[in-house]
This record gives C-alpha cells, sequence and structure tokens, in this order.
C-alpha cells in the first residue's frame, strides 16, 4: 500500500536537509569549505613569500685566492667552442652566434683585460680583474669586464690585474666552462659539440 502523500513529502524534505548536512560538514550550522580556505592560506603564503622576495638579496662571500688558483692551472692557449665565440661575439666582430675572426678578438680581449678597460660597474680598488658572463633576453649569453667582486653573478676567470698575461699563460679553459655550466653551452670543455644539442657550427 502506497504511503499517503504528505509523508512522500516530508520524507523528502528529510533527505534534502541531511544531504545539506552532510555537503556542510556540521549539524546544523554552515561551516567554510576546508579546500577554500587552503586556498585562501595557500594564496596567503604566496603574496607573503612575494613581500619577503622584494628584500635585498645577500651572497656569501667569495674566496678570490681560491678562485684564481683554480683558474691558473691550466696550460693556457687559445679557447675552444663555447668560450671562443662569446669572446668572439663581445671583444671582436662576431656575429650574434659568434662566428667572426677568434684569432683577433681573442688578442682584443686579452689586452682590454690587461689595460683594465673598458670594464663595467665600479673599481672596488682590490686589484682583481673579472670576466663575468651573463644571460639577457636580448643578447643571450653575454661576456664583460668587472674591476669588482661580481657577487650574484657569474664570474667565469679572475686576475691579477698586474698578472693578465701571467693568468692567461696558465688559464684552464676546462674549469671556465665548468663555470660558465655546460647545460647553457653547446659544445664541451674540449670544443667538441654536446650530444644531442642540434648547435650551429661557428667553424
Amino acid at each position: 500500500m502506497a504511503p499517503p502523500r504528505g509523508r512522500g513529502v516530508v520524507l523528502a524534505a528529510l533527505m534534502v536537509y541531511v544531504s545539506a548536512l552532510a555537503f556542510c560538514g556540521t549539524h546544523g550550522s554552515w561551516a567554510p569549505n576546508k579546500n577554500l580556505k587552503d586556498r585562501s592560506e595557500s594564496l596567503m603564503q604566496r603574496h607573503a613569500v612575494k613581500f619577503m622576495s622584494k628584500k635585498k638579496a645577500s651572497y656569501a662571500d667569495i674566496n678570490v685566492e681560491d678562485f684564481y688558483t683554480e683558474t691558473i692551472s691550466g696550460a693556457g692557449g687559445p679557447p675552444k667552442g663555447l668560450e671562443r665565440d662569446l669572446i668572439t661575439k663581445f671583444f671582436g666582430d662576431g656575429d650574434f652566434h659568434g662566428r667572426g675572426d677568434h684569432e683577433a678578438a681573442f688578442q682584443n680581449f686579452r689586452e682590454c683585460m690587461e689595460k683594465g678597460e673598458p670594464f663595467v660597474g665600479n673599481d672596488d680598488g682590490s686589484g682583481w680583474i673579472w670576466a663575468v658572463a651573463g644571460l639577457t633576453v636580448e643578447n643571450g649569453l653575454t661576456l664583460e669586464i668587472r674591476k669588482s667582486t661580481p657577487l650574484g653573478m657569474r664570474a667565469l676567470l679572475v686576475a691579477k690585474q698586474d698578472k693578465v698575461a701571467t693568468m692567461f699563460d696558465t688559464l684552464n679553459w676546462k674549469v671556465v666552462r665548468r663555470r660558465m655550466n655546460e647545460v647553457l653551452g653547446h659544445r664541451d670543455a674540449d670544443g667538441e659539440n654536446v650530444p644531442g644539442y642540434n648547435a650551429l657550427d661557428a667553424g
């Protein structure tokens, strides 16, 4: 026998009420959805991190003597691969990819290091001179000379201002390549193409 129509309406209303309680996760009072609360807290944390990131960055001091000793642990000679192309691009007649007169560019780079000009930034008076690489959207990899400790930058090599020729005579290009980070380059420390990278042949 079918239940009276009024009883069916009451049962339906009761089921809706129970479902509402289950959705809210409480007994008779509304509570915020847990996922919504978690998302709000996460958003607040991201804003906090963003705000904290505006503080001036600090870097550990560079042990220049150790950096220099490692720099001059090689046999000198002209650079190969990426280092050669980068020098040609910024100290010679090279195009965007560093194709040009490599020998003349390297000679000019040595002379600029020996004269200490042109250089970027300030001269801290320490007597050290640096070759520093960078990476920009406009120019890709860059190379510049600096006379102050390049904190937070990619220093490739350093020399005593009055002994630049000595540094080049014993420069370890493999160390320079490691500092450059092979991920950024298309050739290894010996000037060979890195497997899996379709690089332009710079000649």
